[in-house]
């Protein structure tokens, strides 16, 4: 089975960090360029990239999303 066929299945779905819920679509795609599968994720009118270098993804036994759209931890703030 493809990776397109589990996203549309619903089965393996990244959540998104604002809503909380699974997002409203994943793609996939192989960019030869960079040796490396994108994985581009939407919710709320926004999308999000995330990039897996070939090396990664032979290594790994398994490879699971995490939330989306999540704010850093620490947030830099001006000095008054």
């Amino acid at each position: 089975m493809n990776d397109l066929a589990l996203y549309d299945l619903g089965i393996a779905m990244p959540i998104c960090a604002i809503c909380n819920k699974p997002v409203d679509r994943v793609e996939t795609m192989y960019h030869p360029a960079y040796q490396g599968k994108l994985f581009r994720v939407y919710c709320h009118d926004q999308y999000e990239d995330q990039m897996l270098d070939d090396l990664t993804l032979i290594a790994s036994h398994q490879i699971t999303f995490g939330k989306a759209f999540q704010r850093p931890l620490l947030e830099v703030k001006d000095a008054d």
